[in-house]
């Protein structure tokens, strides 16, 4: 499998977008981000901006999927090429946004709260702890779209204006960072004051 630059680039800055957020983390809630597993959250932010997984070459039929490879804003492709639904054209709204891990990451939000008496289900945890990790991950992919493609367009969501597009993405790197941050600084938050 070819590796183009621009997923090699997407990895990178997903790494480091993901490397600040995690310190960031550690600085601002120390008790809160011990609860989030790391190998999940370094999974699911791999997979959110940049899809850099090689299961092509393992020749495992379940695997050989375009979602295992891709990074998940790009789903919007195959997707489109599948069902020819226009809002899946590439950058669609959909998935060039927060909303997919901040959904997931709510779903688990709430799972935990159903199961109170159960503290510690771990089908919640890594729930939150991948959504976690998809939220930082997409927001990364969307920087660089964004931020750091050379692309002439600029980053433009399908069907959308330039000015409507980059208030698209402000308000998706505002809710890919800041919810999955403000659930681990109130968890931090809630155990230091329940000690």
């Amino acid at each position: 499998m070819y590796l183009s630059t621009d997923k090699l680039m997407h990895f990178v800055v997903g790494l480091a977008v993901g490397v600040g957020f995690w310190q960031i983390l550690e600085h601002y809630a120390k008790v809160g981000v011990r609860r989030i597993n790391p190998i999940w959250f370094l999974i699911m932010l791999i997979w959110g901006a940049s899809g850099l997984f090689f299961f092509r070459k393992l020749h495992i039929p379940i695997l050989s999927n375009d979602f295992f490879y891709m990074a998940v804003p790009d789903w919007d492709i195959p997707l489109y090429n599948w069902t020819r639904l226009r809002f899946l054209i590439h950058r669609s709204w959909l998935f060039h946004s927060a909303l997919l891990p901040i959904s997931l990451l709510f779903i688990s939000l709430w799972g935990m709260n159903r199961a109170q008496s159960l503290s510690n289900n771990p089908k919640w945890n890594w729930l939150r702890d991948a959504a976690i990790g998809l939220s930082v991950g997409i927001s990364a992919h969307l920087i660089w779209d964004a931020l750091l493609s050379e692309t002439k367009a600029g980053f433009l969501i399908n069907g959308w204006n330039h000015s409507t597009s980059l208030t698209w993405l402000a308000f998706n790197l505002i809710m890919g960072f800041g919810v999955p941050f403000l659930v681990i600084w109130a968890r931090d938050f809630l155990s230091r004051n329940s000690n």
